[in-house]
Protein backbone atom coordinates (compact mmCIF):
# COMPACT_ATOMS: atom_id res chain seq x y z
CA UNK A 1 0.00 0.00 0.00
CA UNK A 2 1.56 3.25 -1.06
CA UNK A 3 1.55 6.08 1.40
CA UNK A 4 -1.35 7.84 -0.25
CA UNK A 5 -3.52 5.35 -0.07
CA UNK A 6 -2.45 4.30 3.71
CA UNK A 7 -3.17 8.19 4.49
CA UNK A 8 -6.42 8.81 2.83
CA UNK A 9 -7.40 4.85 4.67
CA UNK A 10 -6.39 6.71 7.86
CA UNK A 11 -7.85 9.78 7.89
CA UNK A 12 -11.19 7.90 6.83
CA UNK A 13 -10.61 5.91 9.94
CA UNK A 14 -10.52 8.91 12.35
CA UNK A 15 -13.33 10.54 11.19
CA UNK A 16 -15.42 7.37 11.25
CA UNK A 17 -14.04 7.24 14.49
CA UNK A 18 -14.40 10.89 15.66
CA UNK A 19 -18.20 10.48 14.25
CA UNK A 20 -18.71 7.21 16.85
CA UNK A 21 -17.51 8.89 20.39
CA UNK A 22 -18.82 12.40 19.75
CA UNK A 23 -22.03 11.49 21.32
CA UNK A 24 -20.29 9.73 24.54
CA UNK A 25 -17.96 12.92 24.57
CA UNK A 26 -21.77 14.44 24.78
CA UNK A 27 -23.01 12.81 27.77
CA UNK A 28 -21.98 15.20 30.32
CA UNK A 29 -25.24 15.07 32.22
CA UNK A 30 -26.51 13.55 35.93
CA UNK A 31 -29.12 12.82 37.54
CA UNK A 32 -28.55 12.78 41.14
CA UNK A 33 -30.03 13.48 44.78
CA UNK A 34 -29.42 16.38 47.36
CA UNK A 35 -29.03 15.94 50.35
CA UNK A 36 -27.18 12.66 49.32
CA UNK A 37 -26.49 11.67 53.30
CA UNK A 38 -29.41 12.01 55.75
CA UNK A 39 -29.32 10.83 59.39
CA UNK A 40 -33.10 10.40 61.11
CA UNK A 41 -35.45 8.94 63.44
CA UNK A 42 -37.80 6.40 63.07
CA UNK A 43 -41.70 7.69 62.30
CA UNK A 44 -39.70 11.32 61.10
CA UNK A 45 -40.02 12.87 57.54
CA UNK A 46 -37.78 14.09 55.44
CA UNK A 47 -37.41 15.48 52.03
CA UNK A 48 -35.02 15.09 49.06
CA UNK A 49 -34.11 16.43 45.74
CA UNK A 50 -33.91 14.90 42.66
CA UNK A 51 -31.70 17.32 40.24
CA UNK A 52 -29.96 17.19 36.91
CA UNK A 53 -26.99 19.11 36.54
CA UNK A 54 -26.02 20.11 32.72
CA UNK A 55 -23.82 22.78 32.59
CA UNK A 56 -22.72 22.14 29.20
CA UNK A 57 -25.80 21.33 27.26
CA UNK A 58 -29.60 22.22 27.48
CA UNK A 59 -31.93 19.84 28.52
CA UNK A 60 -34.97 18.57 27.05
CA UNK A 61 -36.95 15.75 28.67
CA UNK A 62 -35.52 14.02 31.61
CA UNK A 63 -37.21 10.70 33.03
CA UNK A 64 -35.96 8.33 35.77
CA UNK A 65 -37.20 5.66 38.07
CA UNK A 66 -35.95 6.15 41.70
CA UNK A 67 -35.53 2.85 43.67
CA UNK A 68 -36.05 2.61 48.01
CA UNK A 69 -35.77 -0.33 50.53
CA UNK A 70 -39.74 -0.43 51.72
CA UNK A 71 -38.99 -2.18 55.06
CA UNK A 72 -36.74 1.32 55.56
CA UNK A 73 -38.88 3.88 53.76
CA UNK A 74 -42.34 4.95 53.21
CA UNK A 75 -42.89 8.09 50.29
CA UNK A 76 -45.76 10.49 51.82
CA UNK A 77 -45.45 13.36 49.35
CA UNK A 78 -44.40 13.79 45.98
CA UNK A 79 -43.88 17.88 45.00
CA UNK A 80 -43.65 19.30 41.72
CA UNK A 81 -43.06 22.82 43.12
CA UNK A 82 -40.09 24.27 41.67
CA UNK A 83 -39.57 21.48 39.05
CA UNK A 84 -37.81 22.86 35.96
CA UNK A 85 -40.02 20.89 34.27
CA UNK A 86 -43.04 22.27 32.84
CA UNK A 87 -45.36 19.37 30.75
CA UNK A 88 -45.50 15.99 32.44
CA UNK A 89 -45.56 13.01 29.81
CA UNK A 90 -45.62 10.63 32.87
CA UNK A 91 -46.80 12.28 36.33
CA UNK A 92 -44.79 11.68 39.45
CA UNK A 93 -45.97 8.31 40.98
CA UNK A 94 -44.88 5.86 43.75
CA UNK A 95 -45.46 2.69 44.94
CA UNK A 96 -44.21 2.02 48.46
CA UNK A 97 -45.38 -1.80 47.94
CA UNK A 98 -42.38 -1.97 44.93
CA UNK A 99 -40.56 0.54 46.04
CA UNK A 100 -40.26 3.15 43.40
CA UNK A 101 -40.96 6.17 42.18
CA UNK A 102 -41.38 6.78 38.23
CA UNK A 103 -41.29 10.35 36.16
CA UNK A 104 -40.79 11.69 32.67
CA UNK A 105 -41.12 15.35 31.74
CA UNK A 106 -40.11 18.09 29.46
CA UNK A 107 -38.81 21.72 29.71
CA UNK A 108 -40.06 23.85 27.31
CA UNK A 109 -37.35 25.55 24.43
CA UNK A 110 -34.39 26.76 25.32
CA UNK A 111 -34.33 23.90 27.75
CA UNK A 112 -32.31 24.08 31.06
CA UNK A 113 -28.84 24.75 31.60
CA UNK A 114 -27.53 24.41 35.74
CA UNK A 115 -25.94 22.35 38.18
CA UNK A 116 -28.86 22.01 40.71
CA UNK A 117 -32.51 22.07 38.70
CA UNK A 118 -34.78 20.18 40.57
CA UNK A 119 -36.94 17.77 38.85
CA UNK A 120 -39.20 16.70 42.06
CA UNK A 121 -39.27 16.41 45.77
CA UNK A 122 -39.65 13.37 47.70
CA UNK A 123 -41.28 13.27 51.43
CA UNK A 124 -40.25 9.85 53.34
CA UNK A 125 -41.32 8.39 56.37
CA UNK A 126 -38.33 6.25 58.28
CA UNK A 127 -39.84 3.10 59.40
CA UNK A 128 -37.20 1.20 60.85
CA UNK A 129 -33.68 1.13 62.05
CA UNK A 130 -30.69 0.82 59.87
CA UNK A 131 -29.06 1.91 56.62
CA UNK A 132 -31.08 2.92 53.33
CA UNK A 133 -29.79 3.03 50.51
CA UNK A 134 -31.45 5.16 47.53
CA UNK A 135 -30.34 5.38 44.11
CA UNK A 136 -31.78 5.85 40.82
CA UNK A 137 -32.54 2.97 39.21
CA UNK A 138 -32.90 4.47 35.50
CA UNK A 139 -33.19 7.44 33.50
CA UNK A 140 -32.11 9.59 30.87
CA UNK A 141 -31.76 12.61 30.11
CA UNK A 142 -32.33 14.35 26.41
CA UNK A 143 -30.29 16.84 24.92
CA UNK A 144 -32.05 19.98 23.48
CA UNK A 145 -29.97 19.56 19.90
CA UNK A 146 -32.68 18.28 17.60
CA UNK A 147 -32.27 15.02 17.67
CA UNK A 148 -33.11 14.36 21.74
CA UNK A 149 -29.65 13.27 22.17
CA UNK A 150 -29.44 11.16 25.51
CA UNK A 151 -26.35 12.36 27.59
CA UNK A 152 -26.80 10.89 30.83
CA UNK A 153 -23.16 9.79 31.81
CA UNK A 154 -24.45 9.57 35.99
CA UNK A 155 -26.88 7.96 38.39
CA UNK A 156 -26.32 8.90 41.64
CA UNK A 157 -27.13 7.03 45.09
CA UNK A 158 -28.41 8.74 48.56
CA UNK A 159 -27.36 6.87 52.01
CA UNK A 160 -29.72 7.01 54.82
CA UNK A 161 -29.06 6.34 58.61
CA UNK A 162 -32.12 5.45 60.34
CA UNK A 163 -31.73 5.39 64.35
CA UNK A 164 -33.96 4.25 66.65
CA UNK A 165 -36.51 6.55 68.28
CA UNK A 166 -36.11 8.22 71.50
CA UNK A 167 -38.48 10.57 74.12
CA UNK A 168 -36.36 13.61 72.57
CA UNK A 169 -34.48 14.01 69.27
CA UNK A 170 -32.63 17.07 68.18
CA UNK A 171 -33.07 17.77 64.26
CA UNK A 172 -30.64 15.79 62.50
CA UNK A 173 -29.43 17.08 59.37
CA UNK A 174 -27.07 15.84 56.74
CA UNK A 175 -23.35 16.85 57.30
CA UNK A 176 -24.05 19.47 54.38
CA UNK A 177 -26.72 21.41 56.77
CA UNK A 178 -24.79 21.23 60.01
CA UNK A 179 -24.79 24.78 61.01
CA UNK A 180 -21.00 26.29 61.25
CA UNK A 181 -21.53 29.60 62.50
CA UNK A 182 -24.95 31.21 64.13
CA UNK A 183 -26.09 33.08 60.70
CA UNK A 184 -30.03 33.57 61.43
CA UNK A 185 -32.54 35.46 58.75
CA UNK A 186 -36.01 36.01 60.10
CA UNK A 187 -38.90 35.06 57.43
CA UNK A 188 -41.82 37.13 56.56
CA UNK A 189 -44.83 36.84 54.45
CA UNK A 190 -46.92 39.52 53.36
CA UNK A 191 -49.73 37.19 52.01
CA UNK A 192 -49.70 34.78 55.04
CA UNK A 193 -48.28 37.95 57.91
CA UNK A 194 -49.82 35.16 60.85
CA UNK A 195 -48.47 32.12 61.53
CA UNK A 196 -51.39 30.94 63.32
CA UNK A 197 -54.01 32.21 61.15
CA UNK A 198 -55.89 30.15 58.11
CA UNK A 199 -55.83 31.45 54.72
CA UNK A 200 -58.04 30.79 51.86
CA UNK A 201 -55.07 32.40 49.36
CA UNK A 202 -52.37 29.51 48.20
CA UNK A 203 -49.84 31.23 46.66
CA UNK A 204 -47.87 32.33 49.91
CA UNK A 205 -45.00 34.93 49.36
CA UNK A 206 -41.78 34.74 51.27
CA UNK A 207 -38.95 37.27 52.30
CA UNK A 208 -36.18 37.39 54.31
CA UNK A 209 -32.80 40.02 54.22
CA UNK A 210 -29.69 38.54 52.84
CA UNK A 211 -26.38 39.14 54.72
CA UNK A 212 -23.76 41.00 52.71
CA UNK A 213 -21.82 37.89 52.20
CA UNK A 214 -24.33 35.23 51.90
CA UNK A 215 -22.98 33.18 48.70
CA UNK A 216 -26.30 30.72 48.35
CA UNK A 217 -29.66 29.83 49.43
CA UNK A 218 -31.52 27.00 49.49
CA UNK A 219 -35.33 26.07 50.24
CA UNK A 220 -37.78 24.20 50.95
CA UNK A 221 -41.56 24.07 50.88
CA UNK A 222 -43.65 21.12 52.30
CA UNK A 223 -45.75 19.28 54.75
CA UNK A 224 -42.72 18.26 57.14
CA UNK A 225 -41.89 20.63 60.13
CA UNK A 226 -38.41 19.54 60.22
CA UNK A 227 -38.15 19.28 56.22
CA UNK A 228 -34.38 20.42 55.07
CA UNK A 229 -34.29 22.56 52.57
CA UNK A 230 -32.62 21.02 49.08
CA UNK A 231 -33.64 23.59 46.07
CA UNK A 232 -30.76 25.81 45.64
CA UNK A 233 -29.83 29.12 44.39
CA UNK A 234 -26.68 29.95 43.87
CA UNK A 235 -27.25 33.55 43.42
CA UNK A 236 -28.87 33.90 46.51
CA UNK A 237 -32.38 35.19 46.16
CA UNK A 238 -34.43 37.20 48.97
CA UNK A 239 -38.12 36.65 48.30
CA UNK A 240 -39.95 33.34 47.08
CA UNK A 241 -43.53 32.85 45.94
CA UNK A 242 -44.34 29.18 45.56
CA UNK A 243 -46.80 27.58 43.25
CA UNK A 244 -50.61 26.39 44.21
CA UNK A 245 -50.50 24.62 47.35
CA UNK A 246 -52.76 22.30 48.88
CA UNK A 247 -55.02 22.30 52.03
CA UNK A 248 -53.28 21.88 55.19
CA UNK A 249 -50.37 23.44 57.19
CA UNK A 250 -46.91 23.77 55.29
CA UNK A 251 -43.76 24.81 56.13
CA UNK A 252 -41.26 27.24 54.47
CA UNK A 253 -37.78 26.42 55.43
CA UNK A 254 -34.80 28.32 54.67
CA UNK A 255 -30.83 27.71 54.86
CA UNK A 256 -28.32 30.64 53.78
CA UNK A 257 -24.56 29.99 53.11
CA UNK A 258 -21.52 32.11 53.56
CA UNK A 259 -17.67 31.97 52.75
CA UNK A 260 -18.21 29.90 56.79
CA UNK A 261 -20.76 27.58 55.70
CA UNK A 262 -23.97 27.07 55.78
CA UNK A 263 -26.64 28.38 58.62
CA UNK A 264 -28.69 27.73 60.96
CA UNK A 265 -32.53 26.26 58.73
CA UNK A 266 -35.02 28.93 59.45
CA UNK A 267 -38.70 27.91 59.09
CA UNK A 268 -42.12 29.97 58.41
CA UNK A 269 -45.42 28.20 59.16
CA UNK A 270 -48.51 28.36 56.80
CA UNK A 271 -52.08 27.46 56.88
CA UNK A 272 -54.11 27.16 53.58
CA UNK A 273 -58.00 26.20 53.82
CA UNK A 274 -59.61 27.42 50.08
CA UNK A 275 -62.41 24.83 50.65
CA UNK A 276 -65.70 25.49 52.05
CA UNK A 277 -67.11 24.03 55.05
CA UNK A 278 -69.36 21.04 54.16
CA UNK A 279 -72.65 21.41 52.59
CA UNK A 280 -75.59 21.58 55.17
CA UNK A 281 -79.36 22.13 55.42
CA UNK A 282 -81.60 24.21 57.98
CA UNK A 283 -84.49 22.01 59.57
CA UNK A 284 -87.62 22.97 61.43
CA UNK A 285 -88.11 20.74 64.00
CA UNK A 286 -91.39 21.28 64.73
CA UNK A 287 -92.52 22.24 61.15
CA UNK A 288 -92.46 25.22 58.58
CA UNK A 289 -95.60 26.35 59.43
CA UNK A 290 -96.88 27.44 62.86
CA UNK A 291 -98.35 30.11 64.94
CA UNK A 292 -94.77 29.89 67.38
CA UNK A 293 -93.53 33.73 66.09
CA UNK A 294 -89.59 32.32 67.05
CA UNK A 295 -89.76 29.20 65.35
CA UNK A 296 -86.35 26.90 65.93
CA UNK A 297 -84.11 25.83 63.80
CA UNK A 298 -81.27 23.38 63.45
CA UNK A 299 -78.23 23.38 61.53
CA UNK A 300 -74.76 22.11 61.38
CA UNK A 301 -71.65 21.42 59.30
CA UNK A 302 -67.51 21.12 59.76
CA UNK A 303 -64.69 21.74 57.89
CA UNK A 304 -61.97 20.04 56.97
CA UNK A 305 -58.89 22.13 57.64
CA UNK A 306 -59.47 25.27 59.83
CA UNK A 307 -62.83 24.28 61.23
CA UNK A 308 -66.11 26.54 61.72
CA UNK A 309 -65.66 30.06 63.03
CA UNK A 310 -69.44 31.36 63.15
CA UNK A 311 -72.26 31.14 61.35
CA UNK A 312 -74.59 34.48 60.26
CA UNK A 313 -78.15 33.87 59.96
CA UNK A 314 -80.39 36.56 57.87
CA UNK A 315 -84.00 36.49 57.57
CA UNK A 316 -85.27 38.45 53.65
CA UNK A 317 -83.66 41.11 53.22
CA UNK A 318 -82.92 41.99 57.21
CA UNK A 319 -79.48 42.27 58.58
CA UNK A 320 -77.11 39.54 58.99
CA UNK A 321 -77.02 37.90 63.12
CA UNK A 322 -73.31 36.53 63.46
CA UNK A 323 -73.31 33.77 66.65
CA UNK A 324 -70.95 31.29 67.74
CA UNK A 325 -71.19 27.40 66.50
CA UNK A 326 -69.87 26.42 69.71
CA UNK A 327 -73.05 28.02 71.93
CA UNK A 328 -75.99 29.26 69.80
CA UNK A 329 -76.02 26.71 66.26
CA UNK A 330 -78.10 24.13 67.57
CA UNK A 331 -80.50 24.51 68.04
CA UNK A 332 -82.00 28.58 67.48
CA UNK A 333 -84.77 30.27 68.21
CA UNK A 334 -85.31 32.98 65.23
CA UNK A 335 -86.30 36.44 66.54
CA UNK A 336 -90.06 37.27 66.41
CA UNK A 337 -91.77 37.44 62.99
CA UNK A 338 -94.42 39.28 61.75
CA UNK A 339 -97.42 36.34 59.87
CA UNK A 340 -96.60 35.70 56.65
CA UNK A 341 -93.89 33.87 54.61
CA UNK A 342 -90.39 34.01 55.39
CA UNK A 343 -87.23 32.68 53.92
CA UNK A 344 -84.31 31.97 56.27
CA UNK A 345 -80.57 31.97 55.12
CA UNK A 346 -77.48 30.28 56.89
CA UNK A 347 -73.89 30.98 56.32
CA UNK A 348 -71.13 28.93 57.90
CA UNK A 349 -67.71 30.62 57.92
CA UNK A 350 -64.08 29.20 58.66
CA UNK A 351 -61.02 29.81 59.95
CA UNK A 352 -59.77 31.19 56.40
CA UNK A 353 -63.00 32.85 55.33
CA UNK A 354 -64.76 30.21 53.30
CA UNK A 355 -68.27 30.25 53.19
CA UNK A 356 -71.29 27.72 52.76
CA UNK A 357 -74.95 28.70 52.72
CA UNK A 358 -78.32 26.83 53.32
CA UNK A 359 -81.98 28.69 53.03
CA UNK A 360 -85.18 27.31 53.93
CA UNK A 361 -89.04 28.64 53.37
CA UNK A 362 -90.62 28.90 56.75
CA UNK A 363 -94.44 30.65 57.39
CA UNK A 364 -95.90 32.19 60.40
CA UNK A 365 -99.71 32.15 60.86
CA UNK A 366 -100.88 34.98 62.35
CA UNK A 367 -103.63 35.47 65.71
CA UNK A 368 -106.63 36.82 65.37
CA UNK A 369 -106.92 40.74 65.08
CA UNK A 370 -107.80 42.94 67.77
CA UNK A 371 -111.90 44.20 68.09
CA UNK A 372 -112.60 47.29 67.72
CA UNK A 373 -115.33 48.34 69.98
CA UNK A 374 -115.62 52.22 70.14
CA UNK A 375 -113.98 55.34 68.05
CA UNK A 376 -115.14 58.49 66.90
CA UNK A 377 -115.66 59.10 63.18
CA UNK A 378 -115.76 62.27 63.13
CA UNK A 379 -113.68 65.09 65.10
CA UNK A 380 -113.16 68.49 65.32
CA UNK A 381 -109.42 69.49 64.98
CA UNK A 382 -107.82 69.78 68.70
CA UNK A 383 -110.15 66.80 69.96
CA UNK A 384 -108.58 63.77 71.64
CA UNK A 385 -109.31 60.86 69.25
CA UNK A 386 -110.05 57.56 71.52
CA UNK A 387 -110.29 53.92 70.29
CA UNK A 388 -111.31 50.97 72.19
CA UNK A 389 -111.33 47.24 71.96
CA UNK A 390 -110.92 44.03 72.91
CA UNK A 391 -108.03 41.31 72.51
CA UNK A 392 -105.32 38.69 74.39
CA UNK A 393 -104.92 39.51 77.78
CA UNK A 394 -101.41 41.32 78.60
CA UNK A 395 -100.96 42.20 74.65
CA UNK A 396 -99.48 45.28 72.96
CA UNK A 397 -102.08 46.75 70.80
CA UNK A 398 -100.06 49.19 68.16
CA UNK A 399 -102.32 51.51 66.58
CA UNK A 400 -100.98 53.04 63.04
CA UNK A 401 -102.98 56.23 61.65
CA UNK A 402 -102.10 57.20 58.76
CA UNK A 403 -103.32 60.75 56.32
CA UNK A 404 -103.10 60.08 52.82
CA UNK A 405 -101.22 56.78 52.44
CA UNK A 406 -98.40 58.03 54.76
CA UNK A 407 -98.01 57.02 58.53
CA UNK A 408 -99.19 59.93 60.66
CA UNK A 409 -98.66 58.46 64.01
CA UNK A 410 -97.65 55.21 65.80
CA UNK A 411 -99.29 54.33 68.87
CA UNK A 412 -99.33 52.03 71.79
CA UNK A 413 -101.01 50.48 74.31
CA UNK A 414 -101.84 47.45 76.27
CA UNK A 415 -104.59 45.23 77.14
CA UNK A 416 -106.03 43.98 80.59
CA UNK A 417 -106.27 40.36 82.47
CA UNK A 418 -108.90 40.84 80.71
CA UNK A 419 -108.25 41.81 77.17
CA UNK A 420 -109.62 45.26 77.20
CA UNK A 421 -107.61 48.42 75.99
CA UNK A 422 -107.91 51.69 75.17
CA UNK A 423 -105.79 54.42 73.39
CA UNK A 424 -106.04 57.87 74.00
CA UNK A 425 -103.70 59.81 71.15
CA UNK A 426 -102.49 63.05 72.02
CA UNK A 427 -101.64 63.80 68.53
CA UNK A 428 -103.06 67.39 67.47
CA UNK A 429 -104.85 66.39 64.18
CA UNK A 430 -105.45 68.81 61.56
CA UNK A 431 -108.84 69.38 58.68
CA UNK A 432 -108.59 65.91 56.99
CA UNK A 433 -109.36 62.72 56.39
CA UNK A 434 -107.46 59.93 58.38
CA UNK A 435 -107.42 55.94 58.86
CA UNK A 436 -106.10 53.54 61.33
CA UNK A 437 -105.49 50.01 61.76
CA UNK A 438 -104.64 47.69 65.24
CA UNK A 439 -102.67 45.07 65.28
CA UNK A 440 -101.96 42.73 68.90
CA UNK A 441 -98.77 40.85 69.74
CA UNK A 442 -99.11 38.69 72.00
CA UNK A 443 -96.89 37.59 75.20
CA UNK A 444 -94.98 34.77 73.44
CA UNK A 445 -94.10 37.66 70.92
CA UNK A 446 -96.71 36.53 67.99
CA UNK A 447 -98.70 39.08 65.88
CA UNK A 448 -101.81 39.37 64.44
CA UNK A 449 -102.36 40.60 61.17
CA UNK A 450 -103.77 44.30 60.57
CA UNK A 451 -107.53 45.42 61.26
CA UNK A 452 -109.38 46.54 57.81
CA UNK A 453 -108.65 50.03 57.88
CA UNK A 454 -111.53 53.09 59.41
CA UNK A 455 -112.18 55.99 58.73
CA UNK A 456 -111.81 59.37 60.63
CA UNK A 457 -112.68 62.63 59.12
CA UNK A 458 -111.48 65.54 61.45
CA UNK A 459 -113.35 68.75 60.55
CA UNK A 460 -111.94 72.51 60.96
CA UNK A 461 -113.17 73.75 64.84
CA UNK A 462 -113.63 77.46 63.42
CA UNK A 463 -115.75 76.48 60.77
CA UNK A 464 -117.69 74.10 62.77
CA UNK A 465 -118.37 76.53 65.42
CA UNK A 466 -118.98 79.06 62.71
CA UNK A 467 -121.77 77.22 61.09
CA UNK A 468 -123.49 76.14 64.51
CA UNK A 469 -123.46 80.67 65.41
CA UNK A 470 -125.42 80.59 61.58
CA UNK A 471 -127.63 77.39 62.16
CA UNK A 472 -128.36 78.98 65.45
CA UNK A 473 -128.85 82.55 64.59
CA UNK A 474 -130.74 81.15 61.66
CA UNK A 475 -133.25 79.03 64.46
CA UNK A 476 -133.46 81.81 66.31
CA UNK A 477 -134.61 84.03 63.39
CA UNK A 478 -137.27 81.80 62.52
CA UNK A 479 -138.66 81.41 65.62
CA UNK A 480 -139.33 85.29 65.77
CA UNK A 481 -140.75 85.47 62.64
CA UNK A 482 -143.37 82.82 63.38
CA UNK A 483 -144.08 84.30 66.16
CA UNK A 484 -145.37 87.01 64.19
CA UNK A 485 -147.26 84.67 62.15
CA UNK A 486 -149.10 83.80 64.83
CA UNK A 487 -149.79 86.97 66.85
CA UNK A 488 -150.70 88.77 63.05
CA UNK A 489 -153.13 85.36 61.89
CA UNK A 490 -154.77 85.73 65.83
Amino acid sequence: MDKKKYLKSFVVSFILSLAFFAPLAARAAELNFTPSAVSQTVDNTFSIAVYVASVDQAVNAVSGVVSFPTDKLKVVNLSKINSILSLWVQEPAFSNTQGTINFEGITLNPGYVGSGGTIITITFQAKTPGQANIRLASGSILANNGVGTNILNKLGTAVFSIQSKISEVSEVVSPATVPSDNLVSIITSTTHPNQSKWYANNLPEFSWSLPPEALEVRTLIGKSATGVPVVRYVSPISTKQVNALSDGTHYFSLQIRTAKGWGKIERYRVNIDTTPPKSFSVVFPHGKKSLEPRPIILFNTTDGESNVSHYTIKIGDGGAERISPETESNPYSLPPQYPGAHIVSVTAVDEAGNTQSASEAFEIEAIETPNITYYQDELKSGDILKISGTTYSDSEIVVLIKEKGEIFSEEHTRSNSFGAWTLISTKRFNPGVYSFTARATDERGAKSNETTPLTIIVHSKFLVEFINLILNYLSATLLVLLALVLVIGG
